[in-house]
């Protein structure tokens, strides 16, 4: 834990004296990601049960501003559930930044489609793997503001719809699937 601060320090101040924002041209690199844990209890007639799940979400984007204040944002997703398999997702997302004039603040839309291997639970909030192929569709859509720190480090933060749908075949039937949650993600950027 001590090298990923070390390492993400290092990142935020050699790139602090960076060229204009959200330019065509401009490269932005996101990290986000949430960890925590599950607590599950269960009583009932002198029986009871309990147990606690710990988990991990780490998102990675790399934003190409194909114009001023468009990018487009491949993003990869890395989540680890205590005692399960990790699960992966990639999406590609399109999105539009905003800098309000003479401020330090960018206002932004996302929105992307992409594949994965997990879906969300919200009665759990964590990912679940659903199985071994990229057979769950995700629709992401997303508004939120770049703060920024100094000319290249951002505090990213959005309020964020997620969308899985997938499909399931269990002996001659089968069934479809899907679910959806807002949330809210904030992470760091860094423009180079």
């Amino acid at each position: 834990m001590k090298s990923l601060i070390a390492l993400a320090s290092v990142l935020l101040f050699a790139y602090s004296n960076g060229k204009a924002q959200f330019k065509t041209g401009d490269v932005e690199l996101s990290f986000f990601g949430s960890m925590g844990s599950y607590t599950y209890n269960y009583s009932n007639y002198g029986y009871s049960q309990s147990s606690t799940t710990k988990y991990l979400s780490v998102n990675a984007s790399a934003g190409y501003y194909i114009m001023d204040g468009l990018s487009i944002e491949p993003q990869v997703g890395l989540e680890a559930v205590e005692k399960s398999d990790p699960s992966q997702s990639i999406v590609l997302n399109l999105s539009y930044t905003y800098l309000i004039p003479d401020s330090r603040i960018g206002a932004f839309a996302i929105a992307g489609y992409g594949l994965g291997n997990s879906a969300y639970y919200p009665m759990y909030n964590m990912f679940i793997r659903t199985s071994n192929k990229f057979n769950v569709d995700i629709l992401n859509l997303g508004a939120g503001a770049k703060f920024l720190i100094s000319r290249s480090v951002i505090i990213r933060t959005e309020l964020n719809y997620l969308s899985n749908h997938w499909s399931e075949q269990f002996f001659s039937s089968s069934s479809d699937q899907s679910e959806s949650n807002m949330g809210i993600p904030s992470g760091i950027s860094i423009l180079l």
